[in-house]
């Protein structure tokens, strides 16, 4: 009877550290990005009861322990369910939810490194995104040229500015229609855009003197926009295919910029009217239209022509590209006349593009696509959060930059973690090694902008359980009276 007083008080004591975990869930049930706790009993030892049950048929090898009584129950663990939460939509872009295994990375002021779920993230008054607890959120930071640093504190400064750019590229996918010469020079038929060109005119080339012109924005190193135009007409054609000339300029504007020729040649064409060839000569002498200045251009790693703008190079992409550079020795433009075989040649040693720019001379010129590097500078009007965790910041000249890489960590165990309070969680020998990763990859969860993640609290579990400990308790309570009153009976047929 002894021992059921204290297998009644273990039952008590074990059910009312249950009915702890119960009520910490339920109370957390609105806490965002909690995991639910479960309760794990296990039976204490148990002792040999004499006399009885120790050998079973009076064989010396079948012992059975049909005499042992157990001495209680104690609380054996208590585990953490990591199952996933529900989410719940914010119309706060820095509100992020993990969608699968994981944890975002924060710190507290002592840069002591912690875990969670939760993420509520605030900027505070330097930009540092923070918890309400103020422990800052990790993260990778994107230099201006797409590399990533190391792991800082992510911070979002919302007077973030982002430089010019100078363009470097031009690329244009066009269809030119032109099957007819308008611009006839018989010395130079092969450059009579050049001649026709005069910086000094408004406009410099008379709209009766080309077949096609599409203008084109270019930007200098501080910023500045500058509009071109690249011209197109018909030129003589060998063979059973079309040739067309074209002529880079830019054009005179109020921010300085004068107007002045950049680039001309020559485009070969099929019979199909896809491009087979390109010839690009650029002045030695800037704003020269004279073609003894002009020289076979300078071409890219990629074998685009280039030309200079505003003192720095800039590629241009029709399409095509001379792998195997130029496949003559070309002289100046003026010592093509009207060989078409002096003019800088790509031979059978290029790219093309499956949209490479074509001339269907049934058709009617058309620019299918028209894009360039460089942008003026910019503020930070907004940012966005992609599954991958990249904070993307979108800028007042319409340009968007990678700003930080918020990384998704993971652990070989995550029972292992230690509960610190305030919606974090700490590492432990037990929890194994940390592993970063980045979101939406294999076993790293997606990150989920504008959205939080519940408490995973099964509400209507959690009651059922209350319930069963709480009859538990009472049904060890009552084994405790009866024992004692038992006891009380003995001690009284004792006295007397």
């Amino acid at each position: 009877m002894n021992s059921s007083l204290y297998i009644g008080a273990t039952g008590m004591k074990t059910l009312g550290d249950g009915m702890n975990v119960i009520s910490n869930n339920i109370a957390n049930v609105s806490t965002i990005g909690y995991k639910e706790q479960t309760a794990l009993f296990s039976d204490v030892f148990y002792a040999q009861q004499g006399s009885i049950g120790d050998w079973w048929g009076a064989q010396t090898n079948s012992r059975v322990a049909l005499g042992q009584v157990g001495q209680g129950v104690q609380m054996d663990a208590v585990l953490t369910r990591y199952g996933q939460g529900a989410l719940e939509s914010s119309n706060t872009v820095t509100d992020m939810a993990i969608s699968g295994k994981g944890f975002f990375q924060v710190t507290d002021k002592n840069g002591d490194a912690y875990y969670t779920r939760a993420g509520d993230f605030r900027p505070d008054n330097s930009g540092v995104l923070r918890t309400p607890a103020g422990m800052a959120l990790m993260g990778y930071k994107y230099a201006e040229d797409g590399t990533k640093g190391g792991l800082a504190q992510v911070t979002i400064d919302r007077f973030a500015k982002m430089p010019a750019k100078a363009t470097t590229a031009l690329d244009l996918r066009l269809n030119v229609a032109q099957a007819k010469d308008t611009a006839v020079d018989a010395t130079n038929p092969y450059f009579s855009l050049v001649g026709q060109y005069n910086a000094a005119n408004t406009p410099p080339i008379s709209s009766s003197g080309y077949g096609y012109a599409q203008s084109v924005t270019l930007y200098g190193a501080d910023g500045t926009a500058h509009n071109a135009t690249i011209y197109f007409d018909g030129a003589p054609s060998t063979g059973t295919g079309t040739t067309a000339e074209y002529l880079i300029a830019s054009d005179a504007d109020t921010s300085g910029g004068t107007a002045q020729a950049l680039m001309a040649g020559t485009l070969s064409f099929n019979a199909k009217g896809e491009l087979t060839g390109m010839s690009a000569y650029t002045p030695t002498t800037a704003g020269s239209t004279n073609l003894a200045d002009w020289n076979a251009a300078t071409l890219s790693s990629t074998g685009l022509p280039q030309m200079t703008f505003n003192g720095s190079p800039v590629t241009l992409n029709l399409g095509i590209s001379a792998t195997g550079g130029w496949q003559n020795t070309p002289g100046t433009a003026a010592s093509v006349g009207t060989d078409p075989t002096a003019l800088a040649s790509m031979g059978n040693s290029y790219t093309r593009a499956t949209d490479a720019t074509t001339n269907y001379t049934a058709s009617s010129p058309v620019m299918r696509s028209k894009n360039q590097d460089g942008y003026a500078a910019g503020t930070l009007n907004n940012i966005s959060i992609s599954e991958d965790g990249t904070v993307v910041g979108k800028f007042s000249n319409n340009k968007s930059m990678n700003l930080w890489q918020i990384p998704v960590c993971r652990f070989t165990s995550e029972d292992g973690l230690r509960r610190e309070g305030n919606n974090v969680f700490s590492a432990t020998e037990d929890s194994g090694q940390m592993q970063m990763g980045v979101a939406g990859t294999e076993n790293y969860g997606k990150v989920n902008a504008y959205n939080i993640e519940n408490s995973n609290v099964d509400m209507s579990k959690e009651m059922v359980n209350m319930i069963i400990n709480q009859r538990g308790f009472q049904s060890n309570s009552k084994v405790v009276t009866t024992a004692d009153q038992m006891l009380q009976k003995a001690m009284e047929l004792k006295r007397s």
